[in-house]
């Protein structure tokens, strides 16, 4: 009876080997794999071919060279050609050209321009007033390191228009010329063009906003026949519209590919201007870590550039044109002698002069100091000029005075100060109606015009004390009032009434404005108001203004304020 194995025996029990099959294209398997042999690729694995006698000759004459150093890359960046040397007047002509030319180009790209409408057999197209010398000037020095201004503009203008060829004839009068006939005149406004450059007259805004007048940069763009078309209003091609030229991007991307060779004209320009006048160019090997080279402080025997006319620009203001010299005054009139042409061709327009003495600048921090002390010392002596002989005098007569003598004045100087604002606070105590703890009334039974109003003393410095404009102690304000009493007793008198000082005013009637003065004494008022019950109230002594001689008596602000300035000496 055969037994069954267990299951932990059929696990440990090493299976039967199978009979390997030989597979001469497939390499031995080193992994034991139960589903037997590995699977044939699909194409069959094919040897790499082994390289031919004359490949790996060719290749062996090929590693030859590499026994010496490679070059390094940056010899890539040197150009085949060698370069002259340029004047330094020349080269720096020349570094302006390299900045305007990116400055412009900086300038489309960031407002891309729209060509006018022009015939489908048009060759160039021109477009002024891209942008102007005040926007580019910033950007060109900046990118150059020199100034550019009018002046240097002219110069790479008239480099710009030269055929670079031959030097300009000058403009000389020949004998054989009719005198007779008018040379044609020369539009000074006509736009300048050369190397598809344009320079037109414009107006623009400076940065404080006002409209002045400046040179405006364009473009004269080379174009094929049939390269732009026109466009309509809605986007469609052909026929008439506003909507201006399409294709403008093909032409100007085709003008800032041309960078290289204006650069090279320029350059060929300059070098002829040089060879032209007796120069002789140097040939400078360019190197990667260029020597520091010493500069000629001499003027070279070069001459400049010279400067091309370009458009006149219209006078800022009406007044510079109605006093501009027309052409016939100009040329009837004399004309001063002019330095020979010599003289400023070789003279260097980029030099500075230098000052022979030194100067101090009107700005300067020292200038601005000696000025404000020369102001300080006029002021201050004016002041003095300007006082008076009596406070002179009075000056004179307190040196004189012992010490406890000058205390004593000056603190009645003081208090005399005081007595203007405390009069005017007087006056309005006794110019409200009448109330108070006591009214003085000499018949006892008259009517209240009659009677006499006083104020005790003490309540009196009590309310100066609080309507003072500065501090002011009680001892002060009633030392104030009995001076104000001594000095003016026709304004305020202080009387002993009950062992208690009461101030009283000697006027009954009142007007209702504190500027204006009194009218009379109490005896005048009481005889106008009972004596004469039959008087017109329309008299003119009634209808006078505050300010008029009718109102305006002795007893009043202005007899206090006269007295006091008295008393100071004003």
């Amino acid at each position: 009876m055969s037994s069954v194995p267990s299951m932990p025996e059929l696990a440990t029990r090493t299976p039967r080997k199978r009979k390997a099959v030989e597979t001469p294209l497939s390499p031995p398997s080193t992994r034991r794999k139960r589903t037997g042999a590995a699977p044939i690729p699909n194409p069959p694995l094919v040897p790499f071919p082994t390289p031919s006698s004359r490949h790996r000759a060719k290749g062996n004459d090929l590693e030859d060279p590499e026994v010496t150093p490679k070059a390094s890359a940056s010899a890539s960046f040197v150009s085949a050609k060698p370069r002259a040397k340029l004047p330094d007047h020349l080269q720096t002509l020349l570094t302006l050209h390299h900045a305007f030319n990116i400055a412009i180009s900086l300038h489309l790209a960031t407002q891309p321009p729209v060509l006018p409408p022009h015939s489908a057999d048009a060759t160039s197209v021109r477009l002024p007033n891209l942008t102007n010398l005040l926007t580019l000037k910033g950007a060109v020095e900046r990118g150059s390191g020199r100034r550019f201004g009018q002046t240097e503009l002219a110069r790479l203008a008239w480099l710009y228009a030269w055929d670079g060829e031959s030097l300009p004839k000058e403009d000389k009068d020949d004998e054989d010329d009719n005198p007779f006939l008018d040379k044609p005149k020369v539009n000074p406004s006509e736009p300048v063009s050369g190397l598809s450059y344009l320079i037109t007259a414009t107006r623009t805004l400076d940065p404080t906003g006002r409209k002045v007048h400046t040179l405006g940069i364009g473009l004269e763009l080379d174009i094929e026949a049939g390269e732009t078309r026109q466009l309509l209003m809605g986007g469609a091609e052909g026929g008439f519209g506003n909507k201006g030229q399409g294709g403008g991007l093909r032409v100007v991307g085709r003008w800032n590919a041309g960078a290289e060779l204006r650069e090279d004209i320029v350059r060929s320009r300059l070098e002829k201007w040089v060879m032209l006048h007796g120069g002789e160019l140097e040939i400078v090997e360019d190197s990667h870590l260029p020597t520091p080279s010493t500069r000629d402080s001499g003027r070279s025997a070069i001459p400049p550039i010279p400067l091309l006319p370009l458009p006149k620009l219209a006078s800022a203001n009406l007044g510079a044109a109605l006093f501009a010299a027309s052409p016939s005054t100009a040329e009837s009139g004399p004309s001063t002698p002019k330095p020979p042409a010599f003289a400023s061709e070789l003279s260097d327009p980029f030099e500075m002069p230098m000052p022979k003495a030194p100067m101090t600048p009107k700005g300067s921090i020292e200038a601005r100091r000696q000025a404000l002390r020369d102001r300080i010392r006029a002021k201050s002596a004016s002041a003095k000029a300007a006082k008076t002989p009596f406070a002179n005098s009075i000056r004179a007569s307190m040196e004189t005075l012992s010490r406890a003598q000058q205390q004593e004045e000056l603190q009645r100087r003081s208090t005399l100060s005081r007595l203007e604002p405390i009069a005017e606070s007087v006056w309005m105590m006794f110019s409200g109606p009448s109330s108070g703890p006591l009214t003085l009334s000499p018949g006892g039974g008259l009517s209240p015009a009659r009677r006499r109003k006083a104020i005790p003393l003490s309540e009196a410095v009590e309310r100066i004390v609080k309507s003072a404009r500065s501090p002011l102690s009680a001892a002060e304000a009633e030392i104030s009032l009995r001076m104000l009493a001594d000095l003016c007793p026709f304004f305020v008198t202080v009387k002993l009434v009950g062992k208690h000082d009461w101030i009283e005013m000697p006027n009954v009637q009142v007007p209702s404005s504190p500027g204006s003065g009194l009218s009379a004494t109490a005896a005048e008022v009481a005889t106008s108001v009972l004596g004469s019950p039959t008087r017109s109230p329309r008299t003119p002594r009634a209808l006078a203004g505050p300010a008029s001689p009718g109102r305006v008596q002795v007893g009043g602000l202005r007899a206090v304020r006269e007295r006091i300035r008295r008393e100071l000496g004003e």
